[in-house]
């Protein structure tokens, strides 16, 4: 039997702009952009990108547009030893984000273009192909067609992870969720996230929550106070090093992506979360989500 490979994720893929100005504007104010950074973006891709620059054999599935940023996306892919034949290539356009963000605050705003990320469908995803990895990766999706490819790919014989942004979180323990859950090897969200999906104003509250209806290993990201993770074996909270923080775009995402390497080396859940911070450290030192890893490539990571 061939061996399997480690992780494929399904999401939105994206062209990430972010834009750093001297404050958000206000109604009828017009302020200048100082700077501006393009990468590539996603919640999904930038935990796939993480894991492929770590040398996991990964592989990425979505849709882009028939325009010049989905070729240059799939290009920077394949560049980057990620598979994309499940990448489905649809008219119309690839999705963005446009995020700003003050220089003084840092509290970046997001508005982000869905495009054909919206396109995807049953049709387009051949299941058998996912049996080939160890873990699916996937943000919720929320749209009927689309949940419909998240329920029947849950409840593969494969670890399922799942990131919850916070467009559904903000629609908080809806029935869809929680038939996702008991699916769930692993669930990642931030602090914010949360206290909005469960409503509960404690983490470790709303993380056994989360527990209680299926999802076994929760993680919990805290910004500066590193993270907590909630399992049948016990809530462990983990700190994390004292960074300057030039953009926190992506950070969780990154994490994310350290932690399941961990989890692919076969690491206690400590050591995950340890490597998830020091990946995250990382990000955060950059505009972007995965500038800053590109850079410390060369150096290595660990």
């Amino acid at each position: 039997m061939q061996d399997k490979k480690d992780l494929i994720g399904v999401g939105a893929i994206n062209i990430d702009y972010v834009c750093l100005v001297r404050k958000l504007a206000g109604l009828g104010e017009e302020i200048s952009i100082k700077k501006y950074f393009v990468s590539p973006g996603g919640s999904v891709p930038n935990t796939v990108i993480t894991l492929s620059l770590l040398g996991k054999k990964v592989a990425l599935s979505g849709a882009v547009g028939a325009d010049y940023a989905g070729e240059c996306l799939l290009d920077f892919y394949k560049i980057n030893n990620i598979d994309t034949e499940q990448i489905s290539v649809k008219d119309g356009v690839t999705g963005r984000a446009f995020i700003f963000l003050p220089e003084l605050k840092r509290r970046r705003v997001i508005y982000p273009y869905i495009g054909v990320n919206k396109d995807l469908t049953d049709k387009d995803i051949d299941y058998k192909r996912f049996e080939d990895f160890k873990i699916i990766h996937m943000e919720f999706l929320d749209t009927p067609k689309q949940f419909k490819i998240q329920k029947c790919l849950s409840t593969l014989d494969i670890d399922f992870s799942l990131s919850i942004g916070m467009i559904y979180a903000k629609k908080g323990l809806t029935t869809k969720i929680k038939t996702i859950l008991p699916n769930c090897k692993f669930v990642f969200l931030n602090e914010i996230e949360l206290r909005v999906l469960t409503g509960s104003s404690s983490v470790t509250d709303g993380a056994l929550m989360l527990n209680k209806l299926g999802a076994r290993i929760v993680v919990v990201t805290l910004g500066r106070r590193g993270c907590i993770v909630s399992s049948d074996e016990g809530m462990i909270r983990v700190p994390t090093e004292k960074i300057k923080v030039v953009d926190d775009t992506g950070a969780g995402d990154v994490f994310a992506g350290g932690f399941l390497y961990g989890v692919l080396e076969r690491l206690s859940i400590e050591d995950c979360t340890k490597i998830g911070n020091r990946m995250a450290s990382f990000s955060i030192g950059d505009f972007g989500a995965t500038r800053g890893l590109f850079k410390q490539k060369d150096k290595g990571f660990f």
